[in-house]
C-alpha cells in the first residue's frame, strides 16, 4: 500500500509542475497541440481533481478544491507578468468547474462502489 500511496503523491506533484510549466511557459503551444483553451482548462482541472483525490483521499474534499483553485488562481496571476500571457479569469471559472465536477464524481464514486474506495485503500 505504501508503494501506491507514494506513486499517488509523485503523479499528483508531477502534474503540479506540468501545470505551472505549461502556465507560465510564454509559448505552450510548443509544447502541446492548440485545441478549445476553456475545455482544455477544464478537463485539466478534472483530471486534477482525481489525482489530489488518490494523493490525499482522506482530505476534505472542500481541502482540496480550494488548493486546486488556488494554485488555479496563482498561475494566472503569474500569466498577468509573463508577456505573451495574460490574466484570464474565464480560465479560472473553467479550472474550477473542472475541480468541482471532478471532485462530485469521485465522491460519487466514494460513497457508492467498493471497487472505487479499494482503489483509494480505504476499504479492505
Amino acid at each position: 500500500m505504501f508503494f501506491w500511496r507514494s506513486l499517488y503523491l509523485v503523479q499528483f506533484i508531477a502534474l503540479l509542475i506540468s501545470f505551472l510549466f505549461m502556465g507560465l511557459t510564454p509559448s505552450p503551444e510548443h509544447y502541446a497541440p492548440a485545441f478549445n483553451d476553456k475545455i482544455m482548462h477544464f478537463s485539466g482541472y478534472f483530471i486534477a481533481a482525481f489525482s489530489i483525490s488518490f494523493a490525499y483521499p482522506k482530505k476534505i474534499k472542500s481541502h482540496n478544491a480550494v488548493f486546486l483553485i488556488l494554485f488555479s488562481i496563482g498561475i494566472e496571476i503569474g500569466q498577468h507578468f509573463m508577456p505573451p500571457r495574460t490574466f484570464d479569469f474565464l480560465d479560472i471559472c473553467a479550472n474550477s468547474a473542472g475541480v468541482f465536477v471532478g471532485l462530485v464524481i469521485v465522491n460519487e464514486l466514494k460513497k457508492n462502489s467498493l471497487w472505487f474506495k479499494k482503489l483509494l485503500f480505504l476499504a479492505e
